[in-house]
């Protein structure tokens, strides 16, 4: 079992380092290991590492699944670009574009990350059902060793700290596997120790406009948003609040997100600006950017190899001079 894993990691590494970019020197955990050790209650913590090892081997071996059908929309907005307006032009490029993909990925995992609001984890059980590939949201990983505790009532109960040596722990017991789409949470990306897990993948990210993430939030509601609690935001001001914290995290978490081997925009065309281009959509633009980096690499490592050698008839007129010894150079030197 642990050589098997072991070559899992190992192939895994080497199909990003041939389509993206090289693999990062990073330490590669055991899998499943006990490692987990935070400042705060630690006994609970323990039974938390334990219970997310069960909870991720069980799905594993089973192959999880998540199905979701996205529903088309017939009207399509005067600058929408041809295939994101009709659904059905739109499902036969995505499967085109997936049967080459998968070929060239060989089980390389994905991992999302972005904004609240931006749509990983809805993406994301869209696109594993796509690539036939298992799905795991860390905030649902975390809430199951929670006793399906919401994010925000671990977040009030044990700080943000805490949640995010969860966190942490989540990304490390998922990164061994292949053929894994994984939806992060939004401050995932501001731990360096995180970022040496999930670049043995490829990292995607949900870029959308603040305001366009504000309306999202404002919509699902406090009870889903840990972090805006305590900023005394409530149904009547949680849009201006949100946008408020989303301007100032953004500010904070850019300069991580671009650490990002893509980046997928989320905006809308026509009808579609005020809530954001529909899911099926962004997974399109996905598909699209990795396709490209997969194309534009291949391309790149060609013309590598391509290479002429200027001025090579004169080689042959060259002479070969044989090293000195270190003796030799003293006494030249004197």
């Amino acid at each position: 079992m642990a050589l098997a894993q072991r070559n899992q990691r190992v192939q895994c590494a080497g199909a990003r380092a041939s389509l993206l970019k090289p693999a990062p020197i990073v330490h590669r955990a055991r899998p499943f290991s006990a490692a987990f050790q935070p400042t705060a209650s630690k006994s609970h913590v323990s039974a938390c590492s334990s219970h997310v090892r069960l909870q991720s081997r069980k799905q594993l071996e089973r192959g999880v699944y998540v199905i979701v059908r996205a529903e088309a929309n017939t009207t399509a907005g005067a600058e929408r670009p041809p295939e994101e307006a009709d659904f059905d032009l739109l499902s036969t490029k995505i499967a085109d574009l997936t049967k080459d993909i998968n070929e060239e990925l060989r089980g390389c995992s994905i991992y999302l990350v972005g904004m609240m609001g931006s749509g990983k984890s809805t993406l994301g059980k869209m696109l594993a059902n796509t690539l036939k590939y298992g799905h795991f949201d860390t905030d649902t990983m975390i809430e199951l060793t929670h006793d399906k505790k919401p994010v925000a009532e671990i977040f009030k109960e044990f700080g943000q700290d805490y949640f995010r040596d969860c966190e942490t722990q989540v990304i490390k017991e998922l990164a061994p596997y292949k053929r894994l789409v994984v939806s992060t949470g939004g401050g995932a990306v501001l731990r360096p120790k995180n970022w040496s897990y999930m670049q043995q993948s490829i990292v995607v990210w949900l870029n959308g406009p603040v305001e366009l993430l504000a309306r999202r939030v404002a919509k699902d509601g406090l009870e889903k948003r840990p972090l805006l609690a305590g900023d005394g935001a409530n149904q009547d001001n949680l849009y201006d609040k949100a946008l408020d914290k989303l301007k100032t995290l953004l500010e904070e978490r850019t300069k991580y997100y671009e650490n990002a081997d893509l980046v997928v925009p989320l905006e809308g065309y026509g009808e579609d600006e005020e809530k954001g281009a529909p899911t099926a959509v962004v997974m399109y633009r996905l598909l699209q950017s990795l396709d490209k980096k997969i194309k534009d690499t291949k391309k790149e490592r060609e013309e590598k190899r391509n290479f002429t050698i200027e001025n090579a008839d004169q080689l042959k007129t060259m002479r070969v001079v044989q090293s000195q010894n270190p003796e030799q150079q003293e006494e030249g030197g004197l």
